[in-house]
């Protein structure tokens, strides 16, 4: 698979968390705000250049801050202005690798036990993935039932003993595939789920002709899963946040 170009990478994860929350575009930045999805991951911008970082940034102070929030910043690792930012208050709360799959991944066993989701299982599962419990199933379960109905969306589950133990959301943008939401139940992991999910992926892109990448937070501690699978690394982001005085 080709290495895409890096803005169509960050446009492939703008558009596609722009299912999840109001996304605004102003020139080289973007902001994403969520008054249902109140953490930060879902009230963050974000510039698709280093030139667009400083102004961007600006703007966003502007609009979170008028909303009594502090602000989080996601911005290239490599820009010379994130010392600017640094120097004005922004303090790294996180990192995001993002990766292309160069390889094949692991085999897998049975393919029959990837299924297209249906709303209500593949939400609890994912909340449960990621949050420990449910409690969020009447914000995230529209949201699912409207990405399932958007033609650029594969939502799928990974069936074990007869119950959804993990699941994938794969989003598609011109030559782009990209993954997100990679999730295992805490009883299924270590059982290979996520390893055949990523599979899966990486066949509807082969099939596609489309290349595979992914971002993933270091905080998440899964980049060794990816590596393991066939993705190598691209670049890096820095999650800044900028606390309301």
């Amino acid at each position: 698979m080709r290495v895409p170009e890096r803005r169509a990478v960050e446009l492939n994860e703008v558009s596609w968390w722009s299912r999840w929350a109001r996304l605004v575009r102003r020139g080289d930045g973007y902001l994403l705000s969520s008054d249902a999805l109140r953490e930060p991951f879902f009230n963050r911008a974000g510039a698709l250049t280093c030139r667009g970082t400083a102004g961007t940034a600006e703007w966003a102070e502007r609009y979170f801050g008028g909303s009594g929030m502090s602000t989080t910043f996601v911005a290239f690792a490599s820009c010379a202005s994130l010392d600017l930012l640094r120097s004005s208050g922004y303090m790294q709360v996180d990192r995001m690798n993002v990766l292309v799959s160069k390889g094949p991944t692991k085999e897998v066993g049975d393919e029959r036990g990837t299924v297209r989701a249906s709303p209500g299982s593949w939400t609890a599962a994912y909340l449960r993935s990621f949050y420990g419990d449910e409690e969020l199933t009447g914000t995230v379960e529209p949201i699912v039932a409207s990405i399932l109905k958007d033609r650029a969306a594969t939502l799928l589950e990974r069936r074990a003993g007869g119950e959804t133990a993990g699941v994938i959301a794969l989003f598609r943008t011109r030559g782009v595939l990209g993954v997100y939401c990679v999730g295992t139940l805490p009883e299924h992991r270590r059982q290979g789920i996520a390893t055949a999910l990523l599979a899966k992926a990486r066949q509807v892109a082969e099939n596609e002709g489309r290349s595979l990448v992914l971002q993933t937070l270091a905080s998440e501690g899964a980049i060794q899963l990816y590596l393991d699978n066939g993705f190598e690394p691209m670049y890096d982001k820095v999650v800044l946040e900028k606390r309301l005085k």
